[in-house]
């Protein structure tokens, strides 16, 4: 009986070495890289100056917070414009890259014409990227930030 007692204990031992092992090799998942982050379906959602929201400035802008971005795996983007369309069309593709450290977006835009866009990234978590940019074509000119959400 002393035999018996001395196995069972042994292998609860065993089982609870076995489990917890178990349990501290899944906490080491690794952190999704930047690349994967951004490789998702965006959906615009806001574009801000100054901590403050133009669409609230120039409602004309909210055609835009229904368009999508699409970061495809191959390195390549779509942005197609959502059930409100923009006049002129809000929309294009190409290729993007990841630059400095990871730290910028590089959009090279293959339609509707040749055109390359590098924006520094502010935030980028599993639900959020936002995007920083100099507007020089617009009413006010200025350094502003696009807020994108996934899809």
């Amino acid at each position: 009986m002393k035999r018996s007692l001395k196995s069972l204990a042994v292998i609860l031992l065993m089982s609870v070495v076995v489990f917890s092992c178990k349990k501290d090799k899944d906490d080491l998942e690794e952190e999704p890289t930047r690349k994967e982050l951004i490789t998702n379906k965006w959906k615009i959602t806001d574009v801000r100056t100054g901590g403050t929201s133009i669409l609230l400035l120039v409602p004309t802008l909210s055609c835009i917070t229904d368009n999508i971005v699409t970061f495809k795996s191959n390195e390549t983007f779509t942005m197609e414009e959502g059930a409100n369309v923009c006049s002129p069309a809000f929309e294009g593709s190409g290729t993007w890259s990841l630059v400095e450290n990871d730290t910028k977006v590089k959009l090279l835009f293959s339609e509707p014409e040749d055109n390359e866009v590098l924006a520094p990234i502010t935030e980028l978590t599993t639900t959020t990227l936002k995007i920083s940019y100099y507007f020089e074509d617009v009413p006010i000119p200025g350094n502003y930030e696009i807020v994108l959400q996934k899809q």
